[in-house]
């Protein structure tokens, strides 16, 4: 699967978005780093996208979970949940499917977003690329909450239930991302006013209404 972009850049310099340097630009100063350059290091934009397929599957656990105080836990559920190795075992291995079908959809639909903001030319790997790098900004807290819940509880089953506040740690990334997205886009595409609406409005709309109902779930 091809992951380099094809559009040349007057910066030749190889950005490695993992350098804590770089990871301060991209979550606290997203301007300043798409400005950089549009060359990222390659295995660092493959491992970016291992997180993010990593967080899917995370994310697809919960909803699981949550189906289940109706309807009951199904036996594969359990098995992930019971214990800390099955479940990243689980969402190591699936993760890795979860990042492909990522990279592919989401990816696509991050170019049509530019397209729509008048990026008619957007390159369509630059544009995973940049998808990529703003999903970084919420899916590595993620990470990091969970592995810090491996530490301080037996099994995920109980570090969903009673981890309340590492669990609502990750919700201001999730907006802050959203800045980091219309950063990103409007930095290093030529994009117009729509924009605005498609990496700022759109997004942060969703992400409300997600955890509006996710609140209505659990009360």
């Amino acid at each position: 699967m091809n992951i380099e972009p094809t559009v040349g850049t007057q910066n030749n310099e190889i950005i490695k978005p993992f350098q804590l340097s770089n990871l301060f630009r991209l979550f606290f100063q997203p301007q300043k780093f798409f400005a950089q350059s549009t060359i990222y290091h390659h295995k660092s934009i493959i491992f970016a996208a291992y997180l993010i397929g990593i967080v899917g599957v995370m994310d697809r656990v919960d909803q699981k979970i949550l189906s289940a105080e109706t309807g009951g836990i199904r036996p594969l559920i359990h098995w992930v949940t019971a214990s800390w190795l099955s479940y990243w075992l689980w969402v190591l291995g699936i993760g890795i499917i979860s990042a492909v079908i990522t990279w592919l959809i989401q990816g696509w639909w991050y170019k049509k977003r530019l397209q729509f903001s008048g990026a008619k030319e957007a390159d369509p790997q630059l544009a995973r690329h940049v998808y990529v790098l703003q999903s970084l900004v919420f899916v590595l807290p993620i990470v990091i909450t969970t592995a810090i819940q491996t530490v301080l509880y037996p099994n995920y089953l109980d570090a969903y239930n009673y981890s309340t506040f590492l669990g609502f740690i990750p919700v201001p990334f999730l907006f802050l991302s959203c800045w980091v997205s219309y950063r990103g886009a409007t930095q290093v595409f030529k994009t117009n006013g729509w924009a605005k609406f498609w990496f700022l409005g759109l997004p942060i709309l969703f992400y409300v209404m997600i955890i509006g109902v996710f609140s209505a779930l659990i009360s």
